[in-house]
């Protein structure tokens, strides 16, 4: 009985001696990697899902009545661009040479007359898709800890075909956030088809040519985070149509953690120099384009809305650099509007012409 007691006793003990060390024993400060997330495992995959209804529409210009007519004028002058010069025709004169008769051996009968199959038409390749998946955070610039942030994926189909599916791979590092709901057109066959500690992939039903959809991914920061801590997302994309369908990547959504909330309906877009005469060139650069599009640009003066001939194509790594030399600007603040022609991202910043 005795040695029963000490046994029990001796157990009583460890147990005491393990809870308490992790609070007593000194340590190194945490790396950021080794938080705990702001929700267990078990919680994470347990998605909240909500039916957004309809959310199909028109793949439209949507800027604000300000800038619209700077993307029109744009048009126009890229249209009347004069087209490839091509080689002038040789001479002929206007009156054929005569051709000597040729006489033929005297023929008995008809001639055999031969059967060739004929030709089969190739039928035509049927109409394809061309799809860009687009992510959109919210807020877009610095998010507060132990809040939400929300990442809007938005499809675009531009071609003239179907896209029969579309699926986009979210990534997402658990330490930083952690998916807790989401909003998708469930009528439409839109939805949340898997889910996994790294990454979250969403399927979107058919898309028609030259139509749009999105759906959102609520997620809830960790709250202890450091300040300035990025996250940061870049999604793949596929899509499955009648033709040969495809692949592509999404824009670069960094955000930054931060005391609160602060957002912006433009993508970063900076400008060196700020300050400069007339005669000095100006860089524009951006990072969060889709790779791959043309951006093309704009001013907006103080007399109003104005074209540029100032266009580039976004890297593989979706950056992109414009340059711009305003020998004909007066003195003022001016600004520069890039746009991204299939990501319908727009960045906007601000010179001073001296």
């Amino acid at each position: 009985m005795r040695r029963t007691r000490l046994l029990w006793s001796a157990l009583l003990i460890g147990a005491l001696i393990v809870t308490i060390l992790p609070f007593t024993a000194p340590g190194a400060a945490q790396h950021i990697d080794d938080l705990p997330p702001v929700v267990t495992p078990d919680n994470m995959l347990t998605l909240h899902e909500e039916d957004l209804g309809p959310a199909t529409r028109d793949i439209v210009v949507d800027f604000d009545a300000a800038i619209r007519p700077a993307l029109d004028a744009y048009l126009q002058r890229f249209g009347d661009l004069p087209g490839i010069a091509t080689a002038d025709a040789p001479f002929v004169s206007a009156i054929p040479t005569p051709i000597p008769p040729v006489y033929l051996p005297l023929i008995v009968g008809p001639p055999p007359r031969i059967m060739l199959p004929p030709e089969p038409t190739p039928a035509p390749p049927p109409p394809g898709a061309d799809v860009t998946a687009v992510i959109w955070p919210e807020p877009s610039i610095r998010v507060g800890r132990g809040m939400t942030l929300t990442y809007e994926i938005r499809v675009y189909n531009d071609g003239t075909g179907d896209a029969r599916s579309t699926t986009v791979v979210v990534p997402y590092n658990r330490n930083h956030i952690l998916p807790i709901a989401s909003r998708f057109d469930r009528g439409a066959g839109d939805w949340v088809s898997e889910l996994t500690p790294t990454q979250l992939t969403v399927t979107f039903g058919r898309l028609g040519g030259s139509k749009m959809r999105s759906g959102f991914i609520d997620f809830r920061v960790n709250t202890s985070l450091a300040t300035n801590t990025v996250i940061e997302t870049r999604s793949t994309f596929r899509w499955s149509d009648e033709d040969r369908g495809g692949s592509g990547r999404s824009n670069w959504a960094p955000v930054l953690v931060g005391g609160g909330n602060d957002t912006t309906p433009f993508v970063w877009l900076i400008v060196e120099p700020v300050r400069g005469a007339t005669s000095a060139t100006r860089t524009f650069f951006s990072d969060r384009f889709v790779p791959g599009e043309n951006v093309v640009t704009w001013l907006n003066t103080p007399r109003g809305v104005r074209p540029l001939d100032v266009a580039a194509t976004a890297d593989p790594s979706g950056r992109v650099w414009l340059t711009y030399r305003p020998s004909d600007l007066t003195q003022g603040t001016y600004q520069i509007v890039a746009h991204g022609t299939r990501s319908r991202l727009t960045g906007v910043a601000s010179f001073v012409v001296q």
